[in-house]
């Protein structure tokens, strides 16, 4: 398929005229405006989610890479977007989970919470969209603060103190791994001269280890806080179960699943050798981040931050994917990465299903606690709800034919056929353990008895919205279900995007041409 390169900036432009459009030019009337405001998010969405496709079939069924050189400067002195078959499946899933994520706003979202909502989650689409094409590191760093920026308002959206403690912790931590991810690149621009991946790469390999190390040292730090991975991941629990359920569902499903792209990016581009010479480390962080966060949410007892917990521990098996992606020869190291990458494409889908489906079930009760009294007899009040939790949840645990048993399944074969038998026992007892957890949050959440006199009404303009809150959460369900019966073609795509990111010479050959590389060298020189 032909797919003309321009295209390549739609993902970008689309939300931020939308966004844009929905902040400045709308009537005076709140009523209006709130209606202008979710108008142009769907229109919005679902153009980006198109164009998504579009670009998703261009790199996977033509096995390609598109590289767009903005105002036609050629790397490494322009801005350059890349898109291949990693990038694309990750702003196809973006575009499916904005999707949902407008339309079940819609049915949950009150009209003074709803104000605004619409046009920062678009500049939170442009932020992550941009994050997945950036061919550069500093554009990468810009798209990381326009996308953090839009979340940090969206997390304090309602000015409840909890969410304002919870927003505290965020914005500390990021703005402190931001500072570092800026130091970063302005140590890689002094001593190497460029910021492109294409010609970093060419660089790296010329380069004396010590700064090899430290560069890499650096970005690990730097985007394994914002993947939330071991021991930087205190900030996610304590702030994503604060705000509205629509925020959380995003941010669970979407928001690490950047920095987890970053790491699978950057180091087997720019630093292979150390994925073969920290293969222990990284597979020690995988194994400790399963284990905190499934402990964690067995201490919790409340479904939001039961499920944010959830969220690190399957952000270890994805680390868990990078690690074995050195593992043997080349066509393992792609089996284990394109397991990884099946995973990420298995979690971002069900993660953000089960946040909306406990977001709603806290909304309708008016609690999310799983103490007696509070949260319960779900199962008869809404089945609907408790069918498709149900459903989701046993996703997560690898209960087959899910697509978390498919993932999950890819993970351990890679890993026990290596003899890393360490990382592949962490992962069947966190597997065991995320069962037991989403059991007891079905028995006391869904299918525990709830007394008489602790239940709320349902609100009239609940009751009518329900199938607008239903029906994302049910076709990102559906979704998963369909990629784990039907596994085969989606984990082929997999393998082909793991190939690609695998293949260092053939992006710098895309990105920045050999003769291209000559002439800037020569020109630096002189």
């Amino acid at each position: 398929m032909t797919v003309d390169v321009n295209w390549l900036a739609a993902p970008i432009v689309i939300p931020l005229i939308c966004a844009g459009i929905g902040l400045l030019a709308t009537p005076r009337r709140r009523r209006v405006q709130l209606r202008v405001q979710r108008t142009l998010a769907a229109v919005a969405v679902i153009a980006n989610l198109a164009v998504a496709i579009g670009l998703l079939a261009a790199t996977i069924g033509g096995d390609q890479r598109l590289v767009l050189q903005m105002g036609l400067w050629q790397a490494p002195f322009g801005i350059t977007v890349v898109a291949d078959g990693l990038s694309t499946i990750m702003l196809t899933l973006t575009g499916l989970l904005m999707a949902a994520t407008v339309f079940y706003a819609m049915g949950t979202l009150d009209e003074r919470e709803g104000m605004n909502f619409h046009p920062l989650l678009l500049f939170l689409l442009m932020g992550v969209n941009g994050a997945f094409l950036a061919g550069d590191l500093f554009n990468l760093y810009v798209f990381f603060e326009v996308l953090l920026m839009a979340s940090f308002v969206l997390l304090t959206l309602g000015g409840r103190p909890s969410q304002v403690n919870g927003g505290i912790r965020y914005v500390v931590l990021n703005l402190v791994a931001s500072s570092m991810f800026l130091v970063t690149a302005g140590v890689a621009y002094g001593t190497l001269g460029t910021l492109n991946f294409a010609h970093l790469a060419e660089r790296l390999e010329l380069a004396p280890p010590s700064l090899r190390i430290v560069l890499a040292g650096m970005l690990l730090i730097t985007y394994g806080s914002k993947a939330g991975l071991f021991p930087l991941f205190f900030w996610l629990p304590a702030s994503y179960h604060t705000p509205h359920p629509a925020v959380t569902a995003i941010f669970g499903g979407l928001l690490t699943k950047v920095g987890i792209y970053a790491l699978f990016r950057i180091f087997p581009l720019l630093f292979p050798e150390f994925l073969v010479g920290w293969q222990s480390l990284i597979l020690a962080i995988a194994g400790l981040t399963m284990l905190t966060g499934v402990f964690g949410a067995m201490a919790v007892e409340t479904v939001r931050r039961v499920l944010s917990f959830h969220v690190i521990s399957q952000v270890g098996y994805m680390v868990m994917g990078l690690g074995l992606a050195v593992t043997g020869n080349e066509l393992v190291a792609g089996f284990g990465m394109a397991a990884g990458i099946f995973y990420i494409v298995h979690h971002m889908i069900v993660k953000t299903a089960l946040l909306m489906a406990g977001g709603a079930a806290e909304l309708e009760m008016g609690s999310g606690q799983l103490e007696p009294g509070y949260l319960g007899g779900l199962v008869k009040r809404w089945p609907a709800l408790a069918v498709i939790f149900f459903l989701a949840a046993f996703s997560l645990a690898g209960i087959p034919p899910s697509s978390g048993f498919i993932s999950k399944l890819g993970l351990l074969q890679i890993a026990v056929d290596n003899g890393a038998w360490v990382i592949a026992s962490v992962s069947l007892l966190v597997s065991l353990l995320t069962l037991m957890s989403m059991v007891r949050l079905w028995q006391k959440g869904f299918a525990g008895p709830l007394e008489q006199s602790a239940m709320p009404a349902i609100t009239p303009d609940m009751g009518p919205r329900r199938w607008l809150t239903l029906t994302p959460i049910a076709l990102l369900v559906f979704v998963s279900l369909t990629i784990g019966i039907f596994s085969a073609p989606f984990f082929q795509w997999s393998s082909i995007a793991a190939a690609q990111v695998l293949d260092r010479d053939g992006y710098i050959q895309a990105v920045a041409p050999t003769d291209a590389i000559e002439r800037i060298e020569v020109g630096h020189h002189e």
